[in-house]
């Protein structure tokens, strides 16, 4: 999949996405960003969510409003009515009839689910310490929540053997990476399981005390940033395989949730991990962070490979190992596109901002989508008010 067109569905009036190696999404809250990558999804992986579904005691083919019942089903509670007749979607260039995908069994579909989504929600698979099943919500969670959760739980009950500890995890992450989350996150405390009257949780033990602090002690950037970390290391199993052979795209929805911007740097880093790896990504993000990274990428990409490998070891503040040497110049290599969901009088309605142009005669190019305009608006107002005072 490289180009998804959509039109009427929710509050978006069109969105035209072409994918890159690395895709950014950006646009105030409730544009239709997160419906956007939920609806890629249910059409890539139509086949194998469907079996997931019935496989859990979820019925909707055969009634009279199966489409309906389907989309308050996958979308979430209130999300019947989000596909409408004059809805429209289009996988590279061609309709597809999104309506018979999701009402009809067939044979063709695919079995396995290709997109693994990561969503905005994520702090809730860990509420109590410990990932949800999938069906440990109530019944107007999106599937996409409820399926990174189980995701999660089956990692935990076996991808990490004898092992207590989380992190650091030697096998799925490499020395420079761990070393940047470890600075960012973790501050030197030990991500492990423990066994309380026979159940596992998850806990912080840090450096200086030998007493491991609950989840509800944690900060807010370790409570948002740990399941995100669990669902890069379940893309990222030990050394003997590069990926899961079955997921093609990564999406992760506001991985700056709750993180300070050292922490957002140290998410662009693994993400450079997951296009190594052999992922295309998408994000969906409102931090300027992550868009000064794309920008800064693209704009040494033109230079000698020596020069802005340095500077950007610079940026992320790198050793100069020959992992991440390689790392970042294949970062320069890539492709990236970024699109901002802009709300207008008839609905919301994509545009391509992909060139980061600073200099660029469109607002929205110039201010990256508005996330770098607020901060540049805010000055010129005081500067002015600064100067009226002065005269």
């Amino acid at each position: 999949m490289k180009h998804v067109k959509v039109k009427n569905f929710g509050p978006i009036a069109e969105a035209d996405v072409e994918l890159g190696e690395l895709t950014i999404l950006v646009g105030p809250q409730a544009s239709g960003k997160s419906l956007f990558v939920q609806l890629l999804k249910a059409y890539q992986d139509r086949g194998a969510i469907r079996r997931t579904l019935i496989q859990y005691g979820f019925d909707w083919l055969k009634e009279s409003d199966a489409l309906q019942r389907f989309n308050e089903i996958y979308f979430g509670g209130g999300m019947r009515d989000v596909w409408s007749t004059k809805s429209t979607l289009e996988i590279d260039r061609k309709r597809v009839n999104y309506p018979s995908t999701v009402t009809r069994a067939r044979s063709d579909s695919p079995k396995t689910e290709s997109v693994f989504l990561i969503p905005a929600q994520r702090v809730l698979a860990l509420q109590d310490g410990w990932p949800k099943p999938f069906m440990g919500f109530d019944g107007d969670t999106p599937y996409a929540l409820r399926y990174f959760s189980e995701s999660l739980r089956r990692l935990m009950a076996q991808g990490f053997g004898s092992s207590k500890a989380i992190f650091p995890q030697p096998r799925r992450l490499k020395e420079d990476l761990r070393r940047q989350v470890d600075d960012a996150v973790y501050i030197g405390s030990r991500l492990e399981f423990e066994t309380v009257r026979s159940q596992k949780r998850l806990v912080l033990r840090p450096i200086a005390s030998g007493d491991p602090l609950p989840y509800g002690a944690w900060s807010a950037g370790q409570r948002e940033f740990t399941p995100l970390l669990m669902g890069l290391y379940w893309l990222m199993p030990p050394r003997k395989r590069a990926k899961h052979e079955d997921v093609e795209l990564v999406v992760i929805e506001e991985p700056e949730m709750g993180l300070h911007p050292k922490a957002v740097l140290a998410f662009g880093l693994l993400v450079l991990e997951l296009m190594h790896r052999g992922y295309r990504v998408v994000v969906s993000t409102h931090s300027p962070v992550v868009l000064d990274l794309v920008w800064a990428m693209q704009e040494l990409h033109g230079l000698a490979t020596k020069v802005a490998v340095q500077a950007l070891q610079q940026i992320f503040n790198l050793s100069a190992s020959a992992q991440t040497k390689t790392l970042l110049e294949e970062g320069l290599a890539h492709r990236y596109r970024t699109y901002y969901f802009q709300q207008t009088e008839d609905g919301v309605r994509t545009q391509d901002i992909s060139s980061l142009d600073p200099s660029a005669e469109s607002e929205n190019i110039a201010g990256w989508g508005g996330l770098s305009g607020y901060s540049g608006h805010i000055a010129e107002t005081v500067g002015m008010a600064l100067a009226s005072e002065a005269s």
